[in-house]
C-alpha cells in the first residue's frame, strides 16, 4: 500500500485525494483487497519522508563517478524562486537525457538569483561531492552565465533555448513574421469552438515562444500544402497562408534545419562528429538562403565552435537542460494556486519522482526501512532550514478560524 500510493503519487499526475478514491474504488470491486485506505494526508507525508531520504545521500552517490551539472532557477512561486542544480552522466550515453538519468543534488529558494549566490550554490555542491563536475549546463541567463565562468567550469548552453535565441534574434523585430504571427494567433482565438476550429493552429506560448515555433510553423506548412483540398471558407479564413508562400517556405526550411540540429544534438551530445554534422546542415540548408537564414546560420556556427572547445576527442557531452523544465511543470502543478503559499515541503516529491523513474529502482526501493529510519520531525527541521514561512498559515493564525476569541 505504502509503495503503490507513494508511486502514483511521485510518478503519476494525480493528487493524494484521488490516489485514495482510486484504492477505495479497487477495494470495492476486488473484495477490500487493499485493506484500509490510508488518509490522503499520509501519503503526502510519506512522499515528503522518502523524498528526503533520497535527497540526502544524493550528492554522496557522485564521489566516485564523472558528472555534469544542470542548473535552473524557476519562474516566481508566490514571491520566490526554485534553483535547481541537477546531476547527470558526464558522457552521452546515445540517447537524450531522461528523468531517470538525472539526480537532484541541490534544491535552494530565494527571493531572487544574481551571480554571486548561484556561484555560492555551485561551490556548495561541489563540495558535497567531493570533485568537480566536467562541465556545467544551463540557458542562457546572464546570471548563470556570469556564476559558471566565475566558478571556473565549463559551460555548455542549453540547445533548445539558445537555438530559440538565434531565432529571435533574426525574427522577432521583421514586418513580415509579425503580421503572419499576428493573423495566425487572431485566427485562433477568432474562430476557436466554431465548426471550422478543428484546422485551427496550435497556440504561440508567450514564454519561450521561439524555443516553441515548430509546432505553430509545422501547422503553417501542412495548411500550406493541403490549402487547396480546404472547403471555401475555412480558404476564406487563411488566405493570408498563400500570400505569404515565400515567408512559410522560409520558416519551413529554416525550422527543418533547426529540429535536425537539435535533435541530433540531444541524442548523441556535443562531439566532434556530431559538430561537423552540424555544420553541414547549416552549410546546405541555412548558408545558402536569404539573409535572414544566414544570419541564423552564422550564429549558430558560432555557437557549435563554442562548443566544441569544452569538448575532448571522443567524450561526447551532454548539451539539453530539459529534465529540469519538466521538473518545474511537476512543481508547478502541485503547487497551491493562492500565491501566499509559496515554496513548501511538496518539493521534496521531486528527487523521489526522479529516482522511481527507473523500474529497477522502483522495484527495488526499499519503502519500509526507509520511512521507519525516517521522522516526521525532520521534513519540519527541514523545512525551517531551507523555506520561508508560509503565510497561509500565518494568516490562518493571525486573523483566520484559529485567530483567538473566534
Amino acid at each position: 500500500m505504502v509503495a503503490l500510493s507513494v508511486a502514483f503519487y511521485a510518478r503519476l499526475s494525480v493528487g493524494s485525494r484521488q490516489i485514495v478514491e482510486i484504492f477505495n474504488i479497487l477495494n470495492e470491486f476486488m473484495g477490500n483487497i487493499f485493506g484500509k485506505v490510508p488518509a490522503y494526508t499520509t501519503i503526502g507525508y510519506w512522499t515528503q519522508e522518502l523524498g528526503l531520504s533520497v535527497y540526502k545521500e544524493s550528492c554522496n552517490l557522485l564521489k566516485d563517478k564523472r558528472y555534469a551539472l544542470i542548473v535552473d532557477e524557476s519562474m516566481m512561486i508566490g514571491s520566490e524562486k526554485l534553483l535547481l542544480t541537477l546531476a547527470i552522466p558526464a558522457n552521452n550515453a546515445g540517447s537524450a537525457i531522461t528523468e531517470k538519468d538525472v539526480t537532484i543534488v541541490d534544491i535552494s529558494i530565494a527571493k531572487g538569483w544574481n551571480a554571486a549566490a548561484i556561484k555560492n550554490v555551485l561551490e556548495k555542491v561541489v563540495d558535497k561531492i567531493g570533485h568537480e563536475p566536467e562541465y556545467v549546463i544551463s540557458d542562457n541567463a546572464s546570471s548563470i552565465r556570469k556564476a559558471v565562468r566565475e566558478a571556473g567550469y565549463s559551460h555548455h548552453m542549453d540547445i533548445s533555448h539558445t537555438l530559440g535565441v538565434f531565432l529571435e534574434r533574426a525574427y522577432k523585430n521583421e514586418a513580415d513574421f509579425q503580421e503572419l504571427s499576428s493573423k495566425v494567433q487572431m485566427a485562433r482565438l477568432k474562430y476557436n469552438m466554431q465548426d471550422v476550429a478543428y484546422v485551427q493552429p496550435p497556440s504561440q506560448r508567450s514564454v519561450a515562444r521561439f524555443m516553441n515555433m515548430s509546432i505553430w510553423i509545422g501547422w503553417i506548412n501542412r495548411l500550406q500544402y493541403v490549402y487547396h483540398t480546404l472547403q471555401d471558407d475555412i480558404k476564406s479564413i487563411y488566405a493570408f497562408i498563400p500570400q505569404n508562400a515565400s515567408l512559410v517556405d522560409e520558416l519551413s526550411e529554416t525550422m527543418d534545419c533547426i529540429t535536425k540540429i537539435e535533435k541530433d544534438v540531444k541524442n548523441n551530445g556535443w562531439s566532434h562528429d556530431v559538430i561537423s554534422r552540424c555544420k553541414q546542415l547549416v552549410r546546405t540548408g541555412l548558408m545558402s538562403g536569404n539573409e535572414r537564414q544566414r544570419k541564423v546560420g552564422s550564429f549558430i556556427l558560432d555557437y557549435v565552435d563554442r562548443e566544441l572547445a569544452f569538448v575532448n576527442e571522443g567524450e561526447p557531452h551532454n548539451a539539453s537542460s530539459d529534465p529540469v523544465e519538466s521538473l518545474f511543470g511537476v512543481v508547478k502543478s502541485r503547487m497551491s494556486d493562492d500565491k501566499l503559499a509559496g515554496v513548501t515541503p511538496i518539493i521534496l516529491m521531486m528527487p523521489l519522482r526522479l529516482h522511481l523513474s527507473d523500474k529497477d529502482r522502483r522495484i527495488n526501493f526499499e519503502f519500509k526501512e526507509r520511512l521507519e529510519d525516517g521522522r516526521h520531525r525532520h521534513i519540519k527541521e527541514w523545512t525551517v532550514e531551507n523555506l520561508s514561512p508560509n503565510l497561509v498559515v500565518k494568516r490562518i493564525n493571525t486573523i483566520g478560524k484559529k485567530c483567538v476569541g473566534f
